[in-house]
């Protein structure tokens, strides 16, 4: 009886190390594969590191371009809105003599009515 239970030990232990090897087969081939994987990213990735530094070159290049025409735009502007402040404070100004000028004709008008309607 006793070498009977040696030999189901021995036909257990064979079936536990077929299983075992079976499952090290499978995740040998799992990280195989997940490696090739992996080289064939870092291969792209490598091939792509170039282009995409130009691309953000070539975006910095329009970013400082755009800047450098929101400057000008900002000095052209400022300029223009204080030669618009100066055009309309003379506006400004003639429209007030002008308007003074006509009361002035009007009150002189109505006198000069006034005195020969007396």
């Amino acid at each position: 009886m006793l070498n009977v239970l040696w030999i189901a030990l021995g036909v257990a232990a064979l079936l536990v190390a077929l299983a075992l090897c079976s499952v090290l087969l499978r995740a040998h081939r799992t990280l195989g594969v997940m490696e090739r994987t992996l080289e064939t990213a870092d291969e792209a990735m490598q091939e792509l590191v170039p282009e995409m530094r130009g691309s953000l070159g070539n975006v910095n290049d329009i970013a400082a371009g755009v800047n450098l025409a929101l400057r000008t735009a900002e000095s052209g502007a400022g300029r223009l809105s204080g030669e618009i402040s100066n055009v309309a404070q003379e506006a400004s100004l003639s429209a007030a003599a002008t308007a003074h000028g006509v009361r002035v004709g009007w009150v002189a008008f109505w006198r000069n009515l006034g005195a020969r309607i007396r």
